[in-house]
């Protein structure tokens, strides 16, 4: 039978079934052990991958870096009687990305019970970070599960997550499918059963940071006792430094670059100075430069603190396999690894302390390779469109923010790819440019990636053990798939060392500030604390290019999210220097803007006429008033291009950063293009996507809404010329501002006949009622309700003629002898309030005077600002509620000819609660505000009263508003289940009786309004923290 690549269920079982009746006529010959592992793979285990909807051979013709599957050389060596591969045999990939390994063993061979065999594909399957990994010799395939660290003393047993046999295949078929086939693997199954959430898993990229993490704090410990007149900072270098050079040289020996356990071999620091020193004539980075590091050589370590580490590095201590573990995995153990530092404590002490904007931050949560990748393709793909190779050759890209290196690194990939693809359209390929391998694969040769490293990519971070990363990495992707021999040749052929020094490339400095601080601040020359401290970087002068460029071609990265709230806790300079008269950012003069704001206005400046930039940020300045400046400032001086919006979907795990892909241009765009994603899959979220195109010139400094065709086309009816804006003819308003409502705000629990009791803080109180007027506090209600009080709170006033006056000391002392008392108590935290007001001011008055009086004795209506649904209620009892800007209640009165039971119908109809929800911030758990920014102008129909049809329908729609209200009530008010549910349908049918009549006032159809429901109203809702809205 002829075994095809096949995706089809029913297929596979038939080509499978075939596949065992072969080997079961051949078992016997197949079992000896000269039947080779070799020809296992061409008789039998292709044709199974194959069966599963793998493309083995690639006979779909896919790009070689989104080919399916990749086959190692199958060159055997024999090592401890058993015959092991360098690599595994095969790796199964979607879409470029890892996804498990196969590992395969002749048939003579009981893998069951084959303790290496076991071993070998655990250590595999861990250092890639893969959930599991398949051992088979098609007689039997186990499944093992890497996310258990594999150690030396396990069975074979261990981690196993299944066994099948092939006489089971056929009956086993549905879950080896759901574990093996191609289908299965790229919807996701593998990524979520197999997730790093369960308890005892000790995935690779953890182990190793706490591994490098201890290596850091015995390091420092022992340099300090051994080399007391160190200072802090040389100490982290020093560290920094030595664990980068022992983890390349570590790494090169599983590349084959360097020989296997030379590091091994090291018995003290001598020894590991020499074999530094050797590294540096072969590899010139700056990485073994001594020039520059002129203090590890005079230095002392202790020789057994280094064999520790060694060892640690090494088979049988650990099951490290460097050759099989990511440049960007590595590269995301140190993000997290660098958020924090060696503090000297004394002479003889250190501790280990969190980087004071990662503590602003919440921790470093680096972010994937997939987002990392997405955002190089959305934001270089439209500028090297049909692009040359010189075209590519002239290009400055920087990562201004880079951190560890992630976005460089990933960079450094895509211009690889970039570069082989157009080499591949021409008709001689230049061997000093790329060469084939022997799976007809093409890879640029070690000079053409220098060539890139040097000439395309920078990056500049405010942290100078970042930067060290930085360049370590970047240097560590330039040697991937490199050999001793690749090596070897390059030495031989150019005369000159492999690595090349990246120090204007990589960069420290701090990126939002330069030399116009001075002008700020000139005593900070004399200060050279302060310049360590804010590190000022002078664009054009470290990259002198730029003058002639007029600015990077493109900005890439994922700028820190620090609220200035939390950035004025470790760095006041830079707070008063972004927000003074000197500062270059526009964005700044808001007291609510967050750091990212700054990036991005920096970055606008960074670029030239034609540049890009590619960030992934909170989606909130979207909308918020605190980001209209940032809104203007984009489309003022570029365009948008692409947005892609994460909505509600988390991309950094343990947060709840609600994230999108923004990309502007500035060149001149007529759309832009917007993704919604609505489920993370590494593979396919970005090909699943709503997409829609927007209108460039409809973006300004307004916020920015994302809807659907049918909701804009509704919403412009709506907005018809019959209409007024809310805020014309009724007032808005927040409640009461106490400014600690814990105080005035009290929950009786006994009464007598002129006063209450309560508890507060564990004490009770007795308060004159006199003082006290009826609210509510932290209490849901619902759309047509009438709220009933559920709290008491402390007044202080007297109101006449709508003017509300303080109580005088000797008139609270006097009348309300018992509340002065409870007040008295509570006097020191009252009194550190900020209070406004023109007048004396008393230390018990409210912090804010607004709403004193304005709904006082007025009928109004009254909702929560956050809310999953329309929550209007109605209020005619003097109801009091607290609350500012972000509530927890707005009310609303009618300061014109219309009545309230007007408004309320309108505010309640679907339509216009779709058209709050549309402009509002969404947060956890589907709440979003109902503001007064949101509410204010909703247009408000027009009643002609000199027509009797719409003073008909006018009357009519006021009074079913009253009748559902009055129906509400005595729904709540009823226990028993059938009168209730009689009485339900009385609500639903006045309820839609006040729909049809609003619909036809504003010329509303059913199919419109069916059109904007909830999963139809718009592409993107906004998300935010609750202390932004």
């Amino acid at each position: 039978m002829s075994y095809t690549v096949t995706k089809n269920k029913a297929k596979a079982l038939e080509q499978l079934t075939s596949l065992i009746t072969s080997f079961e006529k051949q078992y016997s010959h197949l079992k000896k052990n000269k039947y080779s592992e070799a020809q296992l793979r061409i008789d039998f285990l292709n044709a199974f991958l194959k069966t599963f909807g793998w493309d083995v051979n690639n006979e779909e013709a896919k790009n070689q870096f989104i080919r399916d599957v990749i086959q190692e050389e199958s060159i055997n060596i024999e090592e401890d009687d058993t015959i092991t591969k360098k690599n595994p045999d095969y790796t199964l990939r979607i879409l470029g990305n890892r996804k498990l390994f196969v590992e395969a063993k002749k048939v003579s061979i009981d893998i069951e019970y084959s303790k290496a065999a076991a071993f070998q594909t655990r250590r595999y399957g861990w250092n890639a970070n893969l959930g599991i990994s398949i051992l088979t010799n098609f007689e039997k395939l186990i499944v093992y599960d890497c996310r258990y660290k594999p150690n030396i003393d396990d069975g074979p047993q261990s981690a196993r997550y299944r066994i099948f046999h092939f006489k089971n295949y056929l009956e086993q078929f549905e879950e080896l499918y759901q574990l093996l086939s191609y289908n299965s693997v790229s919807s996701g199954f593998l990524d979520e059963y197999f997730s790093f959430t369960e308890k005892d898993t000790t995935p690779f990229d953890e182990y190793f940071l706490l591994q490098i993490e201890k290596w850091r704090e015995k390091l420092a410990i022992n340099v300090l006792k051994n080399n007391k007149s160190l200072k802090e900072e040389e100490i982290n270098f020093l560290i920094q430094r030595l664990i980068n050079r022992i983890i390349f040289l570590r790494i090169c020996e599983d590349r084959e670059i360097e020989k296997y356990e030379t590091l091994k071999k090291i018995s003290n620091y001598e020894e590991l100075k020499k074999l530094f020193i050797a590294s540096d004539k072969k590899y010139n980075s700056g990485l073994f430069d001594f020039i520059e590091d002129n203090l590890s050589l005079g230095i002392i370590v202790d020789p057994e603190l280094l064999i520790e580490i060694f060892n640690e590095l090494y088979y049988p201590a650990s099951p490290y396999d460097f050759s099989v573990i990511e440049p960007n995995i590595l590269n995301q153990i140190y993000e997290k690894y660098l958020g924090s530092r060696i503090a000297l404590v004394s002479e003889k002490s250190i501790r280990i302390v969190k980087e004071p904007e990662v503590i602003a931050s919440n921790g470093v949560i680096p972010t994937p390779k997939f987002i990392v990748d997405q955002i190089i393709r959305e934001t270089l793909e439209p500028l090297l469109e049909r692009s040359t190779l010189q075209r590519i050759n002239n290009l400055k890209i920087v990562d201004i923010c880079c951190g560890s290196g992630t976005f460089l690194i990933s960079l450094f990939d895509y211009l690889i790819e970039k570069h082989i693809n157009i080499l591949l359209q021409s008709d001689v390929i230049d061997n000093d440019i790329a060469y084939q391998t022997y799976d007809k694969s093409w890879r640029l040769t070690l000079k053409a990636k220098q060539k890139i490293l040097l000439q395309n990519i920078f990056g500049v971070d405010v942290n100078p053990y970042a930067i060290e990363v930085t360049r370590f990495s970047l240097l560590l992707k330039l040697l991937e798939n490199e050999k001793a021999t690749s090596i070897d040749y390059y030495l031989n052929t150019y005369k000159r060392k492999v690595l090349p020094n990246l120090n204007n490339n990589i960069k420290c400095g701090n990126s939002l500030i330069d030399d116009q601080y001075f002008e700020f601040d000139k005593a900070a020359l004399e200060n050279d604390e302060l310049l360590y401290k804010l590190k000022p970087f002078n664009w054009s002068v470290e990259f002198p290019f730029l003058k002639e460029k007029k600015g990077f071609d493109a900005v890439i990265g994922n700028p820190p999210y620090v609220r200035i709230q939390n950035l004025v806790k470790y760095s006041f300079e830079e707070i008063q220097y972004y927000q003074s008269k000197q500062s270059p950012y526009s964005v700044a003069s808001s007291n609510n803007f967050d750091k990212y704001y700054l990036f991005i206005e920096r970055a606008i400046e960074l670029t030239n006429e034609n540049g890009v930039i590619g960030y992934i940020v909170p989606h909130k300045f979207f909308i918020v008033k605190g980001a209209k400046k940032l809104r203007a400032l984009i489309t003022s001086q570029c365009s948008l291009s692409k947005i892609v919006h994460f909505g509600v979907t988390q991309v950094f795990p343990g947060r709840s950063t609600y994230t999108a892909i923004l990309v502007i241009d500035k060149r001149p765009k007529q759309k832009f293009s917007f993704k919604r994603i609505t489920k993370l899959n590494v593979e396919h979220s970005f090909n699943s996507a709503t997409i829609a195109e927007y209108n460039v010139a409809d973006y300004s400094d307004q916020p920015w809404i994302f809807l659907s065709n049918e909701a804009t086309e509704l919403f412009k009816k709506i907005k018809s010329k019959l209409t007024v804006p809310l805020k014309q003819i009724a007032e808005i308003s927040v409640g009461l501002q106490t400014s600690a409502d814990r105080i005035y705000v009290i929950q009786p629990i006994e009464e007598k006949q002129y006063t209450i009791f309560f508890e507060k803080e564990g004490k009770k109180w007795e308060i004159e009622k006199a003082i006290l007027l009826p609210c509510i506090y932290d209490l849901s209600f619902s759309l047509f309700d009438i709220p009933q009080p559920n709290a008491l709170i402390i007044f202080p006033y007297t109101i006449s003629n709508n003017r509300a006056e303080v109580f005088s000391e000797k008139l609270l002392k006097s009348n309300y002898p018992l509340c002065w008392k409870y007040l008295n108590h509570y006097k020191t935290d009252l009194e550190e309030r900020s209070i406004n007001g023109t007048r004396e001011i008393k230390w018990y008055q409210y912090g804010r005077s607004q709403s004193l009086t304005k709904f006082h004795n007025n009928p109004k209506i009254i909702w929560p600002v956050l809310s999953k649904q329309s929550s209007y209620a109605y209020d005619n009892a003097n109801l009091q509620f607290t609350g500012g800007g972000n509530g927890p209640y707005y009310s609303l009165i009618s300061n014109s000819n219309y009545s309230i039971f007007y408004l309320l119908a309108i505010l309640a109809h679907p339509a216009f609660e779709a058209m709050v929800k549309a402009r509002a911030s969404e947060f956890r758990g589907s709440y979003y505000s109902h503001g007064k920014q949101f509410i204010e102008n909703l247009p408000i129909r027009n009643i002609n009263f000199d027509s009797i049809e719409e003073v008909n329908l006018y009357n009519s729609i006021c009074k079913n508003t009253k009748e559902i209200i009055k129906t509400k009530q005595t729904i709540n008010k009823t226990y028993i289940a059938n009168k209730k549910s009689i009485l339900q349908r009385k609500f639903n049918y006045l309820y839609n009786e006040i729909i049809s009549m609003i619909n036809s006032l504003y010329g509303i159809k059913k199919e419109e309004l069916e059109a904007i429901k909830d999963s139809n109203l718009f592409l993107a809702e906004i998300i935010e923290d609750e202390q932004n809205s």
